[in-house]
């Protein structure tokens, strides 16, 4: 009979443990990330890109060409120990082997970054950036502004750190840049 309790006891916490698992990651999805969808304030569209092990939330974005947009970066790393991040957008992926046979091509950066020419404002100073990517350790945040440039069509997002195996591992998401409101 004694055995018969320990069992009942052991699947009982099993239980527990499982929906309490279950509950935070719902959690961590609805109430602790309040999501910035596109909030217009004085004419800026502001989001939040919020970087996590392995993928973004959210992970689309639709804007428009001549849009400007605020967007805040922040590192929510929550392994042990927190992982860095990173944050670039653009098209066609570069990729590389780590020279092993049969190794698999890693993602390490874009052939088209989407910012090349865009004058982005962060901290109180403007202008281009080539190749314009965010990097935070865990815990940090960035903001930085721009105007979405008459770039139309789908772009992605994503993290390359470790040669690539963030992106490998599920780690990005995609834009759809759309034509000028009434154009």
């Amino acid at each position: 009979m004694a055995a018969g309790k320990g069992t009942g006891v052991v699947l009982a916490s099993g239980v527990l443990c499982a929906a309490v698992i279950f509950g935070a990651l719902r959690w961590e999805h609805t109430v602790a990330l309040p999501m910035s969808a596109g909030k217009v304030v004085n004419g800026v569209h502001h989001y939040t890109v919020n970087e996590f092990n392995y993928y973004y939330v959210p992970d689309h974005f639709t804007w428009h060409v001549g849009e400007k947009v605020q967007l805040t970066i922040m590192d929510r790393s929550q392994s042990a120990p927190p992982l860095p991040h990173q944050f670039s957008i653009g098209r066609n992926l570069v990729t590389r082997t780590n020279g092993f046979p049969q190794s698999q091509a890693m993602a390490v950066g874009w052939k088209t970054n989407f910012f090349d020419g865009v004058p982005i404002t962060a901290g109180g100073q403007t202008g281009p950036i080539p190749a314009f990517s965010v990097s935070l350790n865990p815990g940090q945040k960035f903001t930085f502004s721009f105007t979405v440039p008459n770039k139309p069509g789908k772009w992605n997002y994503g993290c390359f750190l470790q040669s690539g195996q963030h992106y490998m591992n599920g780690m990005r998401g995609r834009i759809n840049v759309l034509p000028a409101q009434g154009a």
